[in-house]
């Protein structure tokens, strides 16, 4: 074999590296992907799958997890009703009976 001959070949084997290294990337970023994707579809849907005895307690935690955050007040009162409050005088109070 001459110099020449190693050359080529060992050109080869660095293309093929190359290669098969922008396929392993191409992948990593596709498995990143849906392991993102599979995150984002797990927090907002309920596990569905696994037995009671394999899932239950996760399923339970997660139900009771952060109820009620988002939700608005049960004694909001009216706007007509925040107003009047603001239109209340109060009686003046002398500093020196206090």
């Amino acid at each position: 074999m001459g110099s020449l001959e190693l050359q080529e070949l060992l050109s080869k084997k660095d293309d093929l590296i190359r290669h098969l290294e922008s396929q392993l990337k191409i992948r990593d970023d596709e498995i990143m992907e849906l392991r993102s994707q599979l995150d984002k579809f797990q927090s907002v849907m309920p596990y569905a799958t696994g037995s009671s005895s394999s899932g239950g307690g996760k399923t339970q935690a997660r139900k009771t997890r952060a109820q009620g955050i988002s939700a608005e007040p049960q004694a909001m009162k009216t706007v007509q009703e925040l107003n009047a409050l603001s239109q209340t005088t109060f009686p003046e109070v002398a500093k020196s009976t206090r």
